[in-house]
């Protein structure tokens, strides 16, 4: 395939993103090399197509029609993207992990993960996003969402989960997502496993 061709390519696939959804050259590395795809990418960045969130990470725009702004990336959105730009395994920690499963209300000041990656911290437009390095065995040996929960459990506190929590978690999470957490969490800590079969016998009972 010549480069019209990778360049066609990579529009049929931009067309089948939603405008807000950040995304990275390596999500289209099966088209051509990734220095390719970049090049492409910032062709049309500078066609006005696309909008550079920062370095290495696009997503077509989409506006506020009512205010005619552009509307921001979604945070998490955002740090996963950015997790796949740099080959990262991550998941929600502390309040974004309560916030993910609906356990807070609270909008995260900022928006925190782990990562086996370095520790780092981006600000982009006001929002912050944390990556705090962990052992990958507590990232990689786990699903995202068994990950989440996890990290949920940690962040609530060994004395303090209570019965609505699990509920809420229960709910969110299909049969499917608690024997992956089941199996995921095996060698992890007695109080969570405590909490994890808690959480199943729950999951059984509200059905």
């Amino acid at each position: 395939m010549n480069s019209k061709g990778f360049s066609k390519e990579l529009d049929i696939r931009l067309s089948e993103i939603n405008p807000g959804v950040p995304f990275v050259a390596n999500d289209f590395s099966d088209i051509t090399n990734v220095c390719t795809v970049r090049k492409l990418l910032n062709i049309r960045t500078k066609e006005g197509v696309l909008t550079r969130v920062m370095p290495g990470i696009y997503m077509l725009p989409k506006v506020n029609k009512l205010l005619g702004v552009e509307v921001p990336v979604n945070p998490e959105a955002l740090a996963r993207a950015i997790a796949r730009n740099h080959n990262w395994n991550i998941a929600p920690c502390e309040m974004t992990a309560l916030n993910a499963l609906g356990l807070s209300t609270q909008v995260p000041a900022v928006w925190k993960f782990i990562s086996d990656g370095p520790y780092k911290s981006y600000e982009i437009n006001g929002t912050v996003i944390q990556f705090k390095h962990t052992t990958n065995k507590n990232i990689s040996s786990m699903s995202q969402t068994s990950s989440l929960v996890v990290q949920a459990f940690k962040a609530i506190g060994k004395n303090d989960i209570s019965r609505e929590a699990l509920i809420k978690i229960a709910k969110r999470l299909s049969y499917d997502d608690i024997n992956i957490l089941m199996n995921d969490t095996i060698r992890t800590t007695s109080w969570i496993r405590d909490s994890i079969r808690e959480l199943k016998k729950i999951k059984d009972e509200i059905k």
